[in-house]
């Protein structure tokens, strides 16, 4: 018999300033309140502090050293080892003090922007090994994943799955990495969880308006310093094209997925002015924004949408807007082709300023085409992260069946063939 669910923590980089992990736990953390108010929730969090102040909910850090203090030199390398030591009975004691452990989405798994196999890999893999401990349920929900080329963040990342009491995907590229990898079958693979962020209101789209997402992107070591010639190059090839943009007439307005991002935004923007010194202040604006909510409001208004980060990705497709992907992970990539939209992609690390003000010019001029193609694709997304919901509270949780239902996913889970081919290699 399961154990009954009182108390249940959420797990992740959550509250740092990334909009979209944010808004996955968001959009779980909303399903939960109406549909099973009497569970308590809590976090464990990089950033907990964000967490409670923006959810009012008790929040602990992921760590005992806080990655936002860092000393030098032998210094941090003795607190980094000290702190991992203490981390092993902090997993333990957190996981006894709640009855499950959720961790929302987010690509937890994927082996971008410099993941090393001492941070999130071994945090996730101490937590899953402490509940396994404990006998309470980890969930591994509807996460994105990579097949890491580290051989100790891949056996982590393996040996994390294999202790999780549920695993679920969000693509089918990321299950197959990760049965590449050697890790067990999923019990399910569903749309991304923000596909089912709630939308409080409906704007119609105004012509002329470009809403375009950066990115503080350095590479894909994510390293500021040896990466700062990538992210120069990035700006001046952004601003040409917005420039050549706003000679058309369009207005432009400059968006973030992630607080670190604003600042690049700011940079493309004087760039643009640098070359067209009598632009009207209007023609192109930064908007900061601190919840996916905002982001969604704003997205609604554009008539073409330019995304890097994976959730404004996801944030332009929910809204069926035309969208130009830059992206910085195959995930972008792997999304837009699911929608059959290959031909408005670029890797932001080879970006183009010529291809993608033609590709914006050609999402404009099939605008309502595409629109039609992408709600047509990602019209029952919403209900299948709600079927995905239903099924790990009732089977996994232990928690009763709310009184209303969508479609059931299937019993069983079909992987493609090439998965099954993969599995142990």
């Amino acid at each position: 018999m399961k154990r009954p669910i009182r108390r249940l923590a959420f797990f992740g980089y959550l509250g740092s300033g990334n909009i979209g992990n944010d808004a996955t736990l968001e959009t779980v953390l909303g399903w939960l309140n109406s549909h099973h108010p009497q569970v308590e929730i809590c976090c464990i969090s990089i950033a907990p502090a964000g967490v409670t102040a923006k959810y009012g909910i008790p929040s602990v850090p992921m760590t005992w050293h806080s990655p936002y203090h860092r000393a030098r030199g032998v210094t941090e390398a003795f607190a980094k080892l000290f702190g991992r030591l203490v981390d092993i009975a902090r997993s333990y004691t957190l996981a006894g003090s709640v009855d499950a452990v959720i961790v929302p989405g987010m690509g937890v798994l994927e082996d971008s922007l410099r993941v090393r196999p001492w941070g999130l890999p071994f945090s996730l893999f101490l937590m899953a090994a402490a509940c396994r401990l404990r006998r309470r349920p980890f969930v591994l929900l509807d996460i994105g994943a990579e097949y890491a080329v580290n051989r100790l963040t891949r056996r982590l990342n393996v040996a994390t799955v294999k202790r999780a009491a549920h695993v679920s995907y969000r693509d089918l590229a990321s299950a197959a990495a990760m049965a590449r990898a050697g890790a067990r079958a999923p019990e399910a693979i569903a749309p991304d969880l923000v596909f089912a962020h709630p939308v409080s209101k409906l704007t119609a789209p105004e012509p002329g308006r470009l809403v375009v997402g950066v990115m503080a992107y350095y590479g894909p070591a994510d390293d500021p310093v040896r990466g700062a010639a990538v992210r120069r190059t990035y700006v001046a090839t952004m601003a040409e094209a917005l420039t050549r943009l706003t000679d058309r007439g369009d207005r432009i307005v400059l968006v973030s997925g992630d607080g670190v991002d604003i600042d690049v935004a700011h940079e493309i923007r004087a760039a643009v002015f640098a070359q067209r010194p009598m632009l009207r202040a209007r023609a192109i604006v930064v908007r900061e924004f601190t919840t996916f909510t905002e982001l969604t409001e704003e997205m609604m208004r554009a008539e073409v949408v330019v995304a890097s980060r994976f959730h404004n990705l996801i944030c332009a497709l929910r809204l069926a807007r035309p969208t130009v992907s830059v992206g910085y992970a195959r995930k972008n990539r792997h999304l837009m082709q699911a929608l059959s939209l290959d031909e408005y992609c670029q890797e932001i690390g080879q970006l183009d300023g010529d291809l993608l003000v033609t590709q914006i010019q050609s999402a404009r001029e099939n605008g309502q085409r595409l629109s039609t193609c992408i709600r047509r694709v990602t019209s029952e997304y919403a209900d299948k992260v709600e079927s995905l919901l239903e099924r790990v509270s009732e089977e996994t949780l232990g928690l009763p069946i709310p009184l209303s239902r969508t479609t059931d996913l299937p019993d069983e889970l079909e992987l493609p063939g090439e998965v099954d081919a993969w599995h142990g290699s």
